[in-house]
């Protein structure tokens, strides 16, 4: 039997072409864009969530209170009753540093998922975060928006500034959602917020907001103001310590 064998000489020719096709597959591999996977980290079990307390941003005028001209809404993220009183909240952030923790010192009233490209401290901030009340009462206020501007104009803002407001009327959301894609990550910044409730008056309110770095777009204000008390008469608890609410 006769037994045919590669010749010698053409094993040097193979080995060659091996090392071709293996380089060519490696430099495929390497040119072939790797698509990862973006980075969840839910809050506030994983993220301690945005290290802010509610959403004023006077730096970001798209991004600040949703108004409709007449009445403007203070969303707050965190406790209200935890709030520095010396903070400006038209800072919006309050990072942990030397001082202290921040805002992370104060419960989180909303919880969520934020997307990240990266992950923390490699991103400025994520692409996306999506949140929800976690909190069946969660603090939704309501103010005038005049008097908050004025507040506004003088370019900061004090929790004790907003608490003293003549119109103030607490809200509490008993459903809240909001999309938002920051503005340093995103290269089409957004934010929408819906979410209804229940204000302190006995009433109810309803509040949907789409705002883009183009501006706000479209927010409905509805607030359930009880209309039927006599003149200068509203809910004896309420008006004897707030006698300016638009009903007493």
């Amino acid at each position: 039997m006769n037994h045919h064998h590669t010749p010698i000489k053409t094993r040097p020719f193979l080995a060659r072409k091996l090392i071709c096709i293996a380089g060519l597959m490696a430099f495929t591999i390497l040119a072939t864009p790797v698509h990862a996977e973006p980075l969840k980290l839910d809050f506030p079990s994983v993220s301690p969530g945005v290290p802010a307390y509610a959403r004023i941003h006077l730096d970001i005028v798209d991004f600040n209170v949703p108004s409709d001209g007449e009445w403007s809404a203070v969303v707050f993220y965190r406790d209200p009753e935890c709030i520095p009183v010396d903070f400006d909240l038209g800072q919006f952030f309050h990072l942990p540093g030397p001082t202290g923790p921040g805002a992370f010192d104060c419960d989180l009233l909303v919880e969520g998922h934020e997307l990240w490209t990266n992950g923390p401290g490699i991103d400025p901030s994520p692409f996306y975060v999506r949140s929800r009340n976690l909190v069946p009462n969660q603090a939704i206020w309501f103010v005038r928006a005049e008097e908050i501007n004025d507040i506004f104009d003088t370019g900061q803002v004090y929790i004790d500034e907003i608490e003293s407001l003549p119109s103030l009327i607490r809200g509490y959301a008993w459903w809240f959602e909001e999309a938002l894609y920051p503005e340093e990550q995103s290269s089409n910044p957004a934010l929408t917020i819906r979410t209804q409730g229940v204000l302190e008056t006995g009433g109810q309110f309803r509040l949907e907001s789409h705002s883009t770095d183009g501006g706000q777009g479209a927010i409905v204000i509805d607030l359930d103001l009880p209309h039927n008390f006599p003149p200068g008469v509203g809910p004896p608890d309420l008006c004897k310590t707030r006698p300016h609410l638009p009903f007493c």
